[in-house]
């Protein structure tokens, strides 16, 4: 016979654990797209300021000419103060800086969407080209705090006609880059500056195209903390994230917000930024794909050449102008390239397979011992100063130096190369490179160099599913291409490339370098992203 009273505390134990593995699945469950901002309603986000910047800075609370003053700036709104409390406690009271967000609610959104947007008026400190949009003439000239700018459509004013300016904000030239803090809807974080958001209301009035600014401070010179500032002036502060303080992940969290509408993210960084961020929205596989762009910062930035942004640029860039020329670009796609690398047998024991993700290009030998010799310098506490030119300077050094020591002679007998699965013979070689892109090695341009690229009958393409590979004889093969005295050993094109390696070398992908043991390398095509490309 059963016990009735052990049957029903079996029922009441199994019918607990039931309850409580539903709560905590509850729990634990995926939760909604939200993303951690920081709030400027109770006070600017200082920063110490050297003031070597396109117009002349007063202090808004007391107007002393920052010029011959120890100051500060807000990273925000532009707002400036002395390096005393006083001055700084009166212009957090008396100069409201930029809110990332009005509304609590989605209906508290939509009701603020539809009435007028009103001005938000900062006195004083215009760049030094402000026309007034009420009568044209010249504005802030003068000593002191003159004139007014509104912080949200960047229209200037004079003190005189500011009564008959228009009373309606419409957040300037490039609105519809520009989420309306009405848009943001948050609910309250951890901290009393950090909220959390958790929807946008994006307004239906306007093509929305949002633009998402991220920023790595590491790349190349030591610009991008000015950049970021000058991005924050022209659109919502929670637009732009700084990657010393934020996550890659928390780009893609406003493409998820924004879905349906298509954001563009603009990478401030070098390749390995934009390599960064394409992995992590491959890992997160947002609903709507988001359009890339580039502000390049780094040392090479060869696939900002190929999208038409140039070498380089720094804090000096004409932000409205490039934002200009990002409303004119196109959209095109670029492959990216699977490289599975499964190590040989050590020991008697396998190792895993390693599956890694190419955009511009992968090499072994001479060019990646180079940049795995830099990676390490970059690495090291002497590194002090971020700059292109000492980052250059440091890949002539080491290039220099292999020149004398040759660590990377008879590469041919270390390896074996097969293309589309046909085994390929190389000659004495220092370098085997596959190349996505048309730019290699900071603006080299390896496979038009010479005449032997007439000798191929396909061209170079970088949405073509396919690869061009060549080979480099020495460092100094390297020197003679960069200005263009010689040319590459010029092997073929391929949809799949296997390389076997029987001895340890050194091996970089889009610039992030290691020292690769005996293994075999595949790579194949994985998919395409969306790029945007401008015109130079």
């Amino acid at each position: 016979m059963w016990d009735l009273s052990s049957v029903w505390l079996s029922f009441v134990y199994t019918g607990g654990i039931l309850v409580i593995m539903f709560l905590l699945s509850k729990i634990l469950a995926q939760q909604p797209a939200t993303l951690n901002i920081r709030d400027n309603k109770n006070g600017h986000r200082w920063s110490l300021n050297k003031f070597v910047i396109d117009f002349p800075l007063h202090c808004n609370a007391c107007e002393t000419f920052l010029f011959t003053a120890t100051g500060q700036c807000c990273i925000v709104c532009g707002a400036a103060s002395c390096a005393n409390n006083k001055c700084v406690r009166t212009v957090d009271r008396k100069t409201t800086c930029k809110s990332v967000s009005r509304s609590k609610t989605a209906e508290e959104a939509r009701t603020k969407l539809s009435a007028e947007r009103k001005h938000r008026w900062v006195l004083g400190n215009l760049p030094l080209d402000s026309i007034c949009c009420v009568c044209e003439d010249p504005a802030g000239d003068g000593p002191g705090l003159k004139d007014y700018q509104c912080i949200w459509c960047q229209r200037k004013v004079h003190t005189d006609c500011k009564p008959d300016s228009p009373n309606s904000c419409d957040l300037g030239r490039f609105r519809n880059m520009v989420v309306p803090p009405e848009s943001v809807v948050v609910r309250t974080g951890r901290t009393i500056r950090k909220n959390v958001i958790s929807s946008l209301v994006l307004p239906s009035n306007v093509e929305s195209s949002p633009l998402i600014v991220v920023g790595n401070q590491k790349s190349g010179n030591s610009d991008c903390a000015n950049i970021l500032a000058a991005f924050r002036r022209q659109l919502n502060p929670s637009q732009v994230i700084d990657l010393s303080e934020g996550r890659m992940e928390d780009v893609l969290e406003w493409c998820q917000l924004a879905s349906p509408v298509r954001c563009t993210i603009l990478v401030c960084g070098g390749d390995g930024t934009v390599g960064w961020l394409l992995n992590t929205a491959h890992k997160l596989g947002p609903s709507t794909e988001p359009l890339v762009a580039i502000f390049p910062l780094g040392t090479g930035n060869d696939l900002a050449r190929t999208l038409g942004y140039g070498s380089g640029s720094d804090s000096s860039e004409n932000i409205i102008e490039f934002v200009s020329k990002l409303e004119r670009g196109q959209p095109v796609k670029l492959d990216r390239w699977k490289v599975e690398v499964a190590p040989k047998r050590h020991l008697r024991i396998r190792l895993p397979k390693t599956t890694l993700l190419m955009n511009n290009y992968l090499s072994i030998g001479v060019d990646a011992l180079v940049t795995y010799n830099f990676h390490k310098a970059r690495e090291s506490p002497f590194y002090l100063f971020s700059s292109r030119i000492i980052n250059k300077l440091i890949y002539f050094s080491y290039g220099t130096k292999d020149v004398l020591e040759r660590q990377c002679q008879n590469l041919n007998e270390k390896l074996n190369l097969y293309l589309d699965g046909e085994k390929i013979d190389l000659p004495n070689i220092e370098s085997v490179v596959v190349l996505n892109i048309p730019y290699w090695g900071a603006g080299c341009k390896p496979w038009t160099l010479g005449n032997g690229a007439k000798e191929f009958e396909f061209e170079q393409d970088y949405c073509d599913k396919k690869l061009e590979v060549f080979c480099i004889y020495s460092s100094f093969h390297i020197a003679q291409m960069q200005v263009g005295l010689s040319e590459p050993h010029r092997v073929g094109q391929a949809e799949t490339v296997r390389i076997e390696l029987s001895k340890s070398v050194p091996l970089q992908i889009d610039g992030e370098p290691w020292e690769q043991h005996p293994a075999v390398i595949t790579i194949n095509h994985s998919a395409q992203v969306s790029m945007l490309k401008i015109a130079k």
